[in-house]
């Protein structure tokens, strides 16, 4: 008997010493956690600038002021860069290729709301947010067709514009747009849900954001994601993220607010696109797509010796494969005529569903304007257009809208057509 309570008492005295050390340590990190959010409160904010070439401008959006640079001749065809949201992002991330592209481009590049010098809100981050964001920059700032070129999450705002205003975007280059391939979650959507809980308890989200912007976190995160990163570009990204409002869009990105599935979209897309993936990038051969999910006019490049950030490890590969798409797309276009007006008749055959009265009608609606062509992505060849209607773009720009007399796919041409 007095064996058994000597063991009782033993235990009893162990389990207090165990709980008194876990106390301790949760209670030294707590302490050391609230040491480090005030230090963030102390050393915010910090002075940032943008090292972009450029003239900077200001968008006045009407959720917050846009910062943007803009470099290149005037009557040169549009080019806007969409850098990914994430801790401390910025159009910073693109400072590499701007100026290489810049020299056949009016390149636009634009911090996201909530990031870099734009405003920073304390408002309701979304992907609609973002994906709005992009169809009003187009619309209001670039006021012409442009080529967007978008990493990581903002591959899928892009893709989303691409397919709702095709008026506003005359093709995509998308840097390793994993989230495109994955519902618009990332790898780590599990670990990142987890986090997202935490964030939501006042105490905890209050602190969250100051750890995982110290420079051990911030030199980690580059270490992953750009193996070759400098002193300079962990000291911008540091004062990026020790801005006033800063936590806000980052925190929205941790809780899955930012996420949006294009996927559907993407497969519909009629815009020419090439996707360029660093291989390190490629952890798991399903980020892409097969052929039958790849949009006809879709091209993949794979990049050698680079990662997620294949815009800041590879730059000249970056540059030079956007340059050789481009020439390629120049090339395919002088190869198909010019559409005449009157040239060719409106072909009046039901095809893929249609009913005599169905064309019927698009006869009846061309019957006294000239016939007009345009190039079909879809059957790859240049088509009369049915159902063809004069359109006036967002910028002012006329244009007329129809579809293909084969495939039924959607048809746009910027520009008057004039009559004989």
């Amino acid at each position: 008997m007095q064996l058994f309570q000597s063991f009782q008492s033993q235990m009893r005295s162990r389990l207090l010493r165990m709980v008194e050390f876990l106390g301790i340590t949760l209670l030294s990190t707590i302490v050391a956690a609230a040491i480090v959010a005030l230090w963030h409160m102390i050393d915010t904010p910090q002075p940032l600038e943008s090292i972009l070439p450029g003239e900077a401008r200001i968008y006045r959006w009407k959720r917050g002021h846009i910062f943007y640079k803009v470099l290149g001749a005037v009557d040169a065809p549009a080019l806007v860069l969409l850098h990914k949201p994430g801790i401390g992002a910025s159009a910073y991330e693109m400072r590499k290729i701007m100026e290489p592209l810049a020299q056949r481009y009016r390149v636009y590049a634009p911090d996201l709301l909530g990031f870099g010098l734009s405003d920073r809100p304390r408002t309701n981050y979304s992907a609609e947010v973002y994906t709005m964001l992009c169809r009003d920059f187009l619309t209001d700032e670039v006021k012409q067709p442009a080529i967007v070129l978008a990493s990581g999450l903002s591959c899928n705002y892009a893709v989303a514009v691409a397919a709702s205003s095709p008026e506003l975007c005359r093709g995509l280059v998308l840097l390793s747009p994993t989230a495109l391939f994955t519902g618009g979650k990332g790898n780590k959507q599990s670990l990142l849900s987890e986090l997202a809980k935490l964030a939501q308890v006042p105490a905890v989200g209050s602190m969250l954001y100051p750890l995982m912007s110290t420079r051990s976190a911030l030199r980690y995160e580059l270490e992953r994601t750009n193996a070759h990163y400098t002193v300079s570009e962990l000291g911008h990204l540091y004062a990026a993220t020790h801005q006033l409002g800063a936590q806000y869009a980052p925190m929205a990105l941790l809780a899955g607010k930012l996420a949006q599935d294009a996927s559907r979209q993407f497969e519909t897309l009629q815009q020419p696109t090439l996707i360029i993936w660093g291989t390190h990038a490629l952890n798991d051969s399903r980020y892409i797509a097969s052929q039958q999910h790849l949009p006809a006019q879709a091209q993949v490049i794979l990049v050698q010796n680079s990662g997620v950030s294949v815009q800041e490890e590879r730059p000249e590969a970056v540059v030079a494969n956007v340059q050789e798409w481009c020439n390629e797309k120049k090339a395919a276009a002088a190869s198909i005529p010019e559409a005449t007006a009157n040239e060719a008749e409106v072909t009046t055959t039901p095809t893929h569903g249609e009913d005599a009265d169905t064309v019927g009608a698009a006869t009846a609606t061309l019957d006294s304007a000239p016939a007009i062509e345009a190039y079909c992505v879809k059957c790859k060849k240049k088509v009369t257009m049915l159902n063809a209607r004069k359109v006036v773009m967002k910028n002012g720009r006329p244009a007329t809208r129809g579809i293909c007399p084969v495939c039924g796919t959607g048809l746009y041409r910027i520009g008057q057509v004039e009559k004989d």
